[in-house]
């Protein structure tokens, strides 16, 4: 549990570090490694939030730094403007929020963003360190996939810094114990299913208890090195399997609401140990991808004498269902041949066991060959396995890793992935001085939480739309295959602020003039009027204007988060003078008009009543009638 600790700890130094920016960096999160495809690619969200106007976000994508570092393939490719998704109207961030992809190559990476304004950047740039590209693997079997809690046998650590996985799982209240059967009622599959804490990664080390059910890095530590040097990309692991499951455990709890009985005399929970399964297929590998299935099974198929057809045929049909259950109908195995198990105190192989496994690899589409294991033993000179010659331990953790990678370096290549699911984009809006915000349409189903509540999994609101108060939050999404996506994390301020609108104009006015239109109230503009005008200028002009720009001038302000105010005023432009007395064209005394200082121009017109002189604003004379007014455009 202190491992788990040290994860808070982490998170919470990264969230205060960057709260003081102009921009804070939700998305993606430290350590996450997406599943590239065969074109050594991913599409990697970039979301957050800002606390000033911005217009612009850029990202870079820069070859990571800091010790244990691996061989890296990553490509620096400079800095780029982020984009959003496609099919958005959305090209900028609004409401104090941002959102886009960017396809980034193979490798690991430290992240930096950048917030612009009129192409002047704002404060410092904010950096995510360790992120990464390359390979993820669901793993799944009994005690040797998963570790079987003895601490002084758990597994090396990963050298490499490129090796992560996820080490908080599961959320039930109260919370089970691994190793102990008397409390393992809460993890029945339609109790854990909406119960998975939102992914935080961490390093692989020897004691990671590797989500949502692995007890230690076991030998997976030191295949993920033996992986990063053979193709130098990041590797992450999810742990799905369960200590001392046999083919049967598997096959029977296919029903989510069957108790399978152990063959060392205790039950599952409903649904379990297929459960694991089910939920990381559908949350952490629609999260971030998977290239493949690794499989570790045998042991006690071993123990049961389970016969090579019922091994073949029973995980056919578990495959099948998993692939369907997941919507990853092509999704690829990769097994093990393993069967040693302590029988009189001695581990001993079984060959209908290893038939078994070899009938499921040859009569099924996408399932492959995995390491002989078995060969992996206490030989009288090398210590490979403990004193029942069956858990690895010591040299067999490398030597089983080994094996692995020799079996998987051919099939990478040719296996074609699952990348990520693209998940909920976010439109967050203030209606009434509250942040409404809304995800995607046609989801199955929609979860708000808070991130911040029991790891992200107690449920805070439902629907594609909710209103939020001060916080941090995410949107849980499920396509019709229970297949969880998570948007990014938007935090809500305390308070949205309150905006008012006003509007000053210098009008009426004289055609031919210029109007000038003043706004304030707020940090955003949206001027609307006759003809079709449009500005987002705070004080916008209209040169010359004519009749025409008479009317009604609307506007809405809004402030940061879009909470908004709206005002208008009515705009005249006078284009017909006429005159009240004798005087002189530039006295405003001179004419009849409801505009207090307003003379004529050269695009109005003139009346001159009976009986009234009027000097002409440049001297050149006057003009007068004696019987009927005269019409003068000077």
């Amino acid at each position: 549990m202190a491992h788990l600790y040290k994860v808070l700890v982490g998170l919470l130094v990264f969230v205060s570090s960057s709260v003081w920016s102009q921009i804070t960096l939700t998305a993606p999160s430290t350590r996450a490694v997406y599943q590239r495809n065969n074109q050594n690619q991913a599409s990697i969200t970039v979301a957050g939030n800002y606390s000033q106007a911005v217009d612009e976000i850029r990202v870079r994508f820069q070859v990571a730094s800091g010790t244990n570092m691996g061989p890296n393939a990553a490509v620096d490719e400079g800095w780029k403007s982020l984009w959003q998704y496609p099919g958005t109207t959305t090209t900028s961030p609004s409401n104090g929020y941002f959102e886009g992809k960017v396809l980034v190559k193979g490798g690991w990476y430290d992240l930096k963003v950048q917030a612009y304004q009129a192409g002047t950047p704002l404060g410092s740039e904010i950096t995510l360190s360790k992120v990464g590209v390359g390979e993820v693997f669901v793993i799944t079997g009994q005690s040797n996939a998963t570790g079987y809690g003895d601490p002084s046998n758990t597994g090396p650590s990963a050298n490499y810094d490129q090796v992560s996985a996820v080490a908080i799982g599961y959320r039930p209240n109260p919370e089970p114990n691994p190793g102990d059967p008397g409390t393992w009622s809460g993890w029945g599959y339609n109790s854990v299913k909406d119960r998975v804490a939102i992914p935080s990664f961490v390093h692989l080390d020897a004691t990671t208890p590797v989500s949502p059910f692995g007890f230690s890095s076991w030998y997976w530590g030191a295949l993920g090195d033996k992986l990063v040097d053979k193709f130098k990309v990041p590797v992450a692991f999810f742990q799905a399997g369960w200590s001392g499951t046999a083919t049967a455990n598997w096959f029977e709890s296919l029903n989510p609401t069957a108790n399978s009985a152990s063959a060392y005399g205790y039950s599952y929970p409903a649904g379990q140990p297929y459960a694991n399964l089910r939920v990381t297929l559908n949350n952490y590998s629609s999260q971030f991808g998977i290239r493949a299935v690794l499989m570790h099974l045998g042991e006690t198929d071993n123990y049961l004498n389970v016969s090579s057809s019922d091994f073949a045929s029973r995980w056919s049909q578990i495959i099948a269902q998993s692939r369907q259950q997941s919507n990853k109908t092509d999704l690829a195995w990769v097994v093990a041949r393993t069967s040693r198990y302590a029988t009189s105190g001695l581990g001993v192989v079984n060959p209908n066991i290893i038939a078994g496994q070899n009938s499921l690899i040859a009569n099924n589409s996408k399932v492959y060959p995995g390491p002989e294991t078995d060969g992996i033993h206490n030989d009288g000179t090398n210590t490979y396995r403990d004193p029942s010659d069956v858990h690895f331990t010591g040299a067999g953790h490398y030597a089983a890793a080994q094996a692995w990678v020799d079996a998987l370096t051919p099939l990478i290549p040719t296996i074609i992935p699952y990348e990520a699911m693209t998940s909920t984009r976010l439109y967050p809006s203030c209606t009434n001085g509250q942040m409404v915000v809304k995800g995607d349409a046609s989801w199955a189903s929609y979860t708000w939480v808070n991130t911040t509540d029991n790891y992200g999994v107690n449920s805070v609101a439902t629907g594609a739309q909710a209103t939020l108060n001060q916080g941090s939050y995410l949107l849980k999404v499920k396509d019709s295959f229970e297949n969880v996506l998570l948007s990014p994390t938007i935090r809500v301020p305390a308070s949205l602020g309150t905006v008012t609108a006003s509007i000053n104009a210098n009008s009426p006015l004289s055609a031919g003039n210029a109007l000038q239109l003043q706004a304030s109230g707020g940090l955003y503009y949206n001027w609307s009027g006759p003809n079709g005008y449009t500005s987002s200028l705070a004080s916008p002009q209209l040169t010359d204007v004519s009749a025409t720009a008479s009317g009604t001038y609307s506007l809405t302000v809004s402030n940061l988060y879009g909470c908004s105010a709206t005002a208008s005023r009515a705009v005249t432009v006078i284009t017909h003078y006429i005159s009240a007395k004798s005087g002189n064209w530039n006295d405003p005394a001179t004419w009849q008009s409801n505009c207090p200082g307003c003379i004529p121009t050269r695009k109005t017109n003139v009346t001159i009543q009976n009986s009234h002189e009027v000097e002409f604003s440049a001297g050149a004379g006057t003009a007068s009638t004696a019987n009927a007014p005269l019409a003068v455009n000077p």
